[in-house]
């Protein structure tokens, strides 16, 4: 899958591309705030988005209903530190196939990665 990253750690985005990379996914575009990956995922057409709940500029459920206005199928996880129950609703009624906590390793990403993409062959809602 063509894959864009946003999160407003350097940190964070190496990690995911490495992970991503190391998965089988081909990583087209990072972003460190809600605008850049506005424009990436505009110009790329990605399968999957990674996006961040807390970034700079234009947060994650406000770059989530941006992409959902104009994209409803890319599947988008959300990843985030401050993964409470009220996030987790908020990013889901806002169109997030997925919510991963952070920290998270290689293989709950997989996993995750591997459930949206069932449910999206199988025609489940997120």
């Amino acid at each position: 899958m063509k894959v864009v990253i946003a999160d407003d750690s350097s940190t964070i985005r190496i990690k995911l591309a490495r992970f991503l990379k190391d998965l089988g996914h081909q990583v087209i575009g990072e972003a460190e705030n809600g605008f850049e990956a506005l424009k990436i995922i505009t110009h790329q057409k990605p399968d999957l988005v990674t996006l961040d709940l807390v970034m700079p500029e234009l947060d994650g459920l406000s770059t989530l209903r941006a992409i959902r206005y104009e994209n409803k199928e890319v599947l988008i996880i959300m990843i985030s530190s401050a993964a409470t129950l009220a996030n987790e609703q908020a990013a889901h009624q806002a169109g997030a196939n997925a919510f991963l906590k952070k920290p998270f390793d290689k293989d709950s990403l997989n996993s995750v990665i591997h459930k949206v993409c069932e449910r999206k062959k199988t025609g489940d809602a997120a």
